[in-house]
């Protein structure tokens, strides 16, 4: 299976850029093998729309912002936020803009200092996760880049805890005591949930992370899986403090995905103690994606066509829930595909509206 196989994962939100570099210029991005712009328009409300313009097919993303809207490079055509053609030099001032001279603008939101973009119409809202905006916690941000690695694959990594003891054995990992201990998971519809314990190494730099001074610790992490993939993990130590991670694997397309992580404490990290976390989870997911990226992209949806053991459930579950909204693409009938140019127009509609 492949990302493109599932018409189903457009229908979920997903982080494209940091809002911070949001700002003046347009932003090219690409999700889902499609081509989108994200640009700050008026009062700071940012629009996406198909990253092509609908008179000649240009690229917007090389044109600029003017009054917050969106200027085409080719024939200076401009865009608001909500698709609107706003501006056609070419025509006479009194001369109304037909209705049909819009771009395809797609739904766009910001949160947790991030812009998330849903191609489709959303079968559920962005992720909420409440440590990002609870005060006694702190929000780092760590990495936002592109993987030469499919998403299933990102997110299978990061429901899969048995891989820590040898992935991770220069980390975090004990190659001596690979089993994992009292693994609960459950399972509500698409959202994924498992609660286990296993025996992490601390290293100088995660004893300076956790302020743990014994050679090993038991490491207790709650892991769920939030939409298709969006990851979240509260991991508590024995010192009483949570580290929640987040991750969430935007695909770009088949084969590359945009991959962002940021994390949340709640011991109050001053910026010398943040530094040392950041580049100790950097290590982390460097080991990952040295691994993942010699991994081919395609991923089996057949339970019988890998090998499972115990430890592996959450994983197969991942691959159950990937079955499953790809089965819901099958039973699409074929003439209901008028529909997609359809909604894709009215989403305008449904911004100005104030309902996105």
């Amino acid at each position: 299976m492949l990302v493109s196989q599932i018409p189903a994962l457009k229908e979920y939100w997903y982080i494209v850029a940091y809002s911070r570099d949001v700002d003046k210029k347009p932003v090219r991005v690409r999700l889902l093998g499609d081509d989108y712009v994200v640009w700050r328009g008026r009062k700071g409300l940012v629009g996406a729309a198909l990253d092509e313009c609908p008179h000649r097919g240009s690229r917007l993303s090389q044109g600029w912002i003017e009054n917050g809207d969106i200027v085409c490079p080719y024939h200076g055509w401009s865009f608001d936020p909500t698709g609107a053609c706003t501006r056609i030099p070419q025509n006479d001032p009194d001369k109304p803009i037909p209705p049909r001279a819009r771009s395809l603008s797609v739904l766009v939101e910001e949160r947790y200092g991030f812009v998330w973009v849903c191609p489709g119409m959303p079968r559920a809202n962005i992720p909420e996760l409440p440590e990002a905006e609870d005060p006694s916690f702190t929000l780092i941000y760590e990495i936002l880049e592109e993987w030469d690695a499919s998403a299933p694959r990102v997110i299978d990594n990061a429901l899969d805890i048995s891989h820590v003891a040898w992935t991770h054995k220069n980390s975090i990992g004990d190659s001596s005591a690979p089993r994992v201990n009292d693994m609960i998971v459950t399972r509500d519809g698409h959202h994924l949930k498992s609660r286990v314990s296993y025996r992490a190494k601390v290293s100088a730099a995660l004893r300076a992370s956790t302020g743990i001074q014994s050679e090993f610790t038991e490491r207790v992490t709650n892991s769920e899986l939030v939409q298709p993939f969006v990851f979240k993990d509260v991991m508590e130590y024995e010192t009483g403090m949570k580290h929640v991670l987040m991750k969430v694997a935007t695909p770009i397309d088949d084969t590359h995905t945009l991959f962002c992580q940021f994390i949340a404490r709640n011991d109050d990290p001053d910026a010398e103690k943040q530094a040392g976390i950041v580049a100790l989870d950097r290590q982390i997911q460097d080991e990952d994606k040295e691994l993942l990226q010699c991994i081919r992209p395609e991923f089996p949806l057949e339970i019988q066509t890998e090998m499972h053991t115990r430890t592996d459930r959450m994983t197969v579950e991942f691959r159950k829930i990937l079955a499953e909204l790809a089965s819901e693409s099958s039973m699409v009938p074929p003439d209901r595909a008028w529909a997609t140019p359809f909604l894709q127009a009215t989403r305008a509609e449904v911004q100005a509206a104030g309902l996105r």
